[in-house]
């Protein structure tokens, strides 16, 4: 196994919790079995007119998002291993959730359908809420950009990351809220990835952050 370190995490319950993660696949499941469902809402593609996606934001526990988001077999742990592992674990997640996050509402410019295939397709992808990024009061995010260079999670790599990117991925956070978007899919069920999406799982491998 390579190196998964945590500092300066002095909590031991905390890190023998996310010492203690079991497989990704695990996860996932809890993830999809206990996930409270806040809001949904339709995001139109600035580059591609008449492409739209599903963007949902759901909370969990906040010991399971710590596993989900920091543990080494969690969801950046994967893309840790290689772009493709990240991309493994991205789908199977997804799958677990498209169902129940599409047919939570049906919006005007997306029908359940339509939402189901935009949660199903390649680029879709879940992550940390983040602030300034929001539909509604419910989606406000947890996650803010200004934060220290303070290491918390020690790999080997994204602790030693030079890209701003690198600030970021190499911290632990441990919120509630996740983020669920959607691939932009047009009606025809043509898949548009936005441009500085389109090397995201090689960015969270390098990063720990896109």
């Amino acid at each position: 196994m390579s190196r998964w370190d945590y500092s300066p995490i002095e909590d031991a319950s905390r890190r023998t919790w996310l010492e203690s993660a079991p497989p990704f696949d695990e996860i996932a499941k809890a993830v999809a079995g206990s996930m409270r469902i806040l809001c949904t809402h339709c995001d139109s593609c600035d580059e591609a007119p008449g492409y739209w996606r599903i963007v949902c934001c759901v909370s969990v526990d906040r010991f399971l998002f710590d596993r989900f988001f920091n543990a080494q077999s969690g969801y950046r742990g994967c893309y840790f291993i290689s772009p493709e592992e990240g991309l493994r674990a991205n789908a199977h997640l997804l799958q677990l959730i498209a169902p129940v996050l599409s047919a939570f509402k049906v919006h005007p410019q997306m029908t359940a359908s339509r939402a189901e295939q935009s949660l199903s397709l390649p680029s879709a992808k879940a992550w940390l809420a983040e602030a300034g990024l929001r539909f509604c009061s419910l989606c406000e995010g947890e996650w803010t950009a200004t934060q220290d260079d303070t290491a918390e999670i020690l790999n080997g790599r994204w602790e030693d990351g030079g890209d701003p990117k690198a600030k970021a991925g190499r911290k632990a956070p441990r919120f509630e809220k996740l983020r669920i978007m959607g691939a932009f899919v047009d009606e025809r069920g043509k898949e548009y990835v936005a441009m500085r999406k389109r090397d995201r799982a090689q960015q969270i491998h390098a990063f720990g952050w896109s």
